[in-house]
């Protein structure tokens, strides 16, 4: 907010944007992501986690894309927009927009889109749930489902946790709301955005670069068009599986968490924050609104079906899985 009060009212020389690193920020930023992430939480989270994470990821990628298209929006704006509503947010976008060769324009308005509905998110999602009754866990699984960012997120399923103990109907602790988050969003979901690059990449050259006609891949391409701080994340995910493997969960979140884990999401924290800063101080309002309402409508339908589906998927198929959720 900060910046976009900064660059829109008070103004500043065009000059000065080289100097906001926004893409220097959020790969570290991504780069520190995967380091809080140790490849056993994955087996830790269970079946359950991974698959209901795997189901929202294609089909509202699947819904704003095709939304995209039938709105005559790019290819790769679609892709860069159902991304950021499929996996990690303004992240993902990032990823994608490079991994497609998007316009310099197309990652900004995914990104304003992602942040206003994650602000959106923060306040709809725990009130929902408050309305509906929702156990602690439930409600955490379906905070994770449906926010788009993982502050935001955090801050809804932290507001929720709080709720239980003190408001009669509520069930469960706050920290099954907190921990059922965790594993749909920070571990089920944005664990995708590796997965979305690479095969977008490919799809891109192969595909939208050719009228549709069809080439055969070049391996150097894809290697460029890949976001290469995604394999950072990989490579500090594995580091920290590795120091964290003799541990057991309990002992993991005893131990390792405050003493590994903790210090290096506030890193990651200042890297957002920074990045943000540097988002407000290069979008300029005006620019922005020149990409029309078609955007947002593709992206709209994807938040309409993600709610939709977290809340089916997190409250009836697999309620009993996120009832019973402990550490």
């Amino acid at each position: 907010m900060l910046g976009l009060f900064i660059t829109n009212l008070i103004g500043q020389p065009r000059f000065f944007d080289a100097g906001f690193r926004v893409e220097f920020y959020i790969k570290t930023g991504i780069v520190l992501l995967g380091a809080t992430l140790p490849l056993t939480l994955m087996v830790w989270a269970g079946p359950v986690a991974i698959l209901q994470a795997s189901i929202v990821s294609v089909v509202t990628f699947g819904v704003i894309y095709w939304a995209g298209v039938r709105l005559d929006l790019d290819r790769r704006l679609a892709a860069t927009l159902g991304a950021g509503g499929a996996v990690c947010g303004v992240s993902a976008a990032i990823a994608v927009a490079a991994a497609v060769g998007a316009k310099r324009e197309h990652a900004p308005i995914a990104i304003t889109i992602v942040v206003l509905w994650a602000i959106v998110m923060i306040f709809a999602l725990p009130l929902a749930s408050r309305a509906l009754q929702l156990h602690a866990g439930v409600a955490g699984a379906w905070i994770g489902t449906s926010e788009f960012a993982d502050a935001a997120g955090f801050a809804a399923a932290e507001a929720y946790g709080n709720l239980t103990g003190r408001v009669e109907g509520i069930a469960g602790t706050a920290d099954q709301t907190i921990w059922a988050f965790t594993l749909m969003k920070v571990v089920g979901r944005d664990v995708w955005i590796g997965v979305w690059a690479f095969v977008l990449a490919i799809i891109s050259i192969t595909r939208w670069e050719t009228g549709g006609g069809g080439r055969k891949a070049d391996p150097a391409e894809i290697w460029r068009r890949f976001p290469k701080f995604v394999i950072g994340f990989l490579i500090a995910s594995v580091i920290v599986t590795l120091a964290a493997s003799q541990y057991s969960l309990a002992d993991f979140n005893k131990i390792v968490n405050p003493a590994l884990v903790a210090p290096i999401k506030d890193l990651r924290t200042w890297a957002f924050i920074f990045c943000f800063l540097s988002i407000g101080l290069t979008a300029r309002v005006r620019e922005l609104a020149q990409a029309g309402t078609k955007p947002f409508l593709a992206f709209s339908s994807g938040v309409v079906v993600n709610v939709i589906l977290g809340f089916v998927l997190s409250a009836i198929v697999f309620a009993s899985h996120w009832e019973n959720l402990t550490r």
